[in-house]
């Protein structure tokens, strides 16, 4: 044991949470080590590439609005490419936009006249935009809930609207179509694409961890480094090394935590997505919006030309195309891909023959599912001195959540220093 090394803090997990939470006690002095099981930092948050084209690991976009990303990130540096406010929703085979008239007023009168939903519907969606984006994102947390589905129906939007806009659309940044999650969830969604933009650095979303880790002093993280248990303060590695800290903080995903802890409480359910990449020859189609299923009842839940948005994510003259799948559309990987396929064509037309699948993600551990009654939970653990935890299951299911949460937690620490 003469050989065993001590740190300061020792951050397990590099993820969001655990660099959003290094940068911060490096901002204030504190060295911390980090140790990440896998090859590359980033956890959920990862991109590869493949033939030229940028392959981001599950649809992800970056809403610029996020308090925690507008602290940490250098959003000039991530090169951001920015999506086209509003959505395309098939309807009766065909494309409306659903546009946002307080960044798009010239189509304000399309948008209200389009057959997806209501007029009294769209007059609904800007009344929920004005009413998310009141009073502190503190405030909207200790706000009056229900569900989501419960929710929507209470402020008189039909169920048109519901099915062929929220479900499609809440349920793919929730990867949850049934609407059960917190209408604070809901609020908090809306608020954040209500007043930034939705975006992707132009070298994937990787560059979200890439850039935080850069900020940190060399040698701070430890990859391939898979901690198998805790021994008060000591870390045990899976290679029998062991490492010492005055802080320890857990920002795994929320399963592996409760391993480490043995706290089963902290365990939670996880909502799987599928998404299928296609490159094509360049694309006859021009848009830069989200694309919604709509009224149709196939696998695809969402779509969108990912190199109309970033023209870097696919070598010159081609075009790679996103598709995320529904939850609910339980068939085996070669039935989806066909499927979706077929469904492509119908959008798209022949072009999709040519199209070729890129690469298939299925991932069981798309986002922690959490409860109608979110809890946000203290970074700091009553039966563990000095032992902290963070992660998107400590807030909510968002980079947002992961950062912040991992701010929390150095802020914790850091007022733990000042008080001894």
């Amino acid at each position: 044991m003469s050989n065993e090394r001590h740190h300061e803090v020792i951050i397990i997990g590099g993820g969001l949470a655990g660099l959003s939470c290094a940068v911060q006690l490096a901002n204030s002095g504190v060295h911390s080590a980090i140790f990440e099981a896998t090859d590359r930092v980033g956890g959920r948050v990862r991109s590869d590439v493949i033939n030229g084209f940028t392959l981001d690991v599950g649809f992800q976009v970056l809403l610029t609005a996020y308090p925690s990303c507008q602290e940490l990130l250098d959003y000039s540096a991530l090169r951001l490419r920015y999506f086209a406010p509003g959505a395309l929703i098939r309807h009766s085979g065909r494309f409306s936009e659903l546009a946002d008239p307080w960044r798009n007023p010239g189509k304000a009168w399309a948008t209200v006249t389009n057959p997806v939903g209501s007029v009294a519907d769209k007059l609904r969606i800007w009344r929920l935009r004005s009413q998310t984006c009141r009073g502190s994102l503190a405030e909207l947390y200790e706000r009056p809930h229900q569900t989501t589905e419960q929710y929507l129906r209470d402020f008189g939007f039909s169920e048109r609207m519901m099915d062929e806009f929220f479900r499609p659309f809440i349920g793919g940044v929730f990867l949850d179509e049934s609407l059960s999650v917190s209408s604070r969830m809901l609020e908090f969604v809306f608020r954040m694409f209500s007043m930034g933009g939705i975006a992707i650095p132009a070298d994937g979303m990787a560059a979200i961890p890439r850039q935080l880790a850069e900020r940190l002093p060399r040698g701070s993280i430890n990859l391939q480094s898979s901690v198998v248990r805790l021994e008060g303060n000591r870390v045990v590695l899976a290679n029998g090394d062991t490492f010492t800290g005055d802080h320890i903080v857990i920002a795994t995903e929320s399963n592996a935590a409760a391993r480490l802890l043995e706290l089963p409480e902290i365990q939670t359910s996880w909502n799987e997505t599928s998404t299928l990449y296609y490159s094509s020859p360049q694309c006859q189609e021009k848009h830069k919006s989200l694309i919604l299923r709509g009224d149709e009842s196939g696998p695809i839940q969402t779509a969108t030309i990912i190199s109309n948005v970033a023209e870097e994510y696919a070598p010159p003259n081609c075009s790679l195309i996103s598709v995320s799948l529904s939850p609910n559309h339980k068939k085996s990987r070669d039935e989806n891909e066909q499927l979706a396929k077929d469904q492509l064509r119908k959008w798209f037309g022949d072009q999709v023959s040519h199209w070729e699948l890129l690469q298939t993600y299925q991932i069981p551990y798309g986002l922690p599912a959490m409860d109608i009654d979110p809890v946000i939970r203290s970074p700091e653990l009553e039966k563990r001195q000095n032992t902290y935890i963070c992660g998107d299951h400590c807030e909510t299911p968002s980079i947002e959540g992961a950062m912040n949460s991992g701010m929390r937690a150095a802020a914790a620490i850091l007022a733990r220093q000042t008080s001894i």
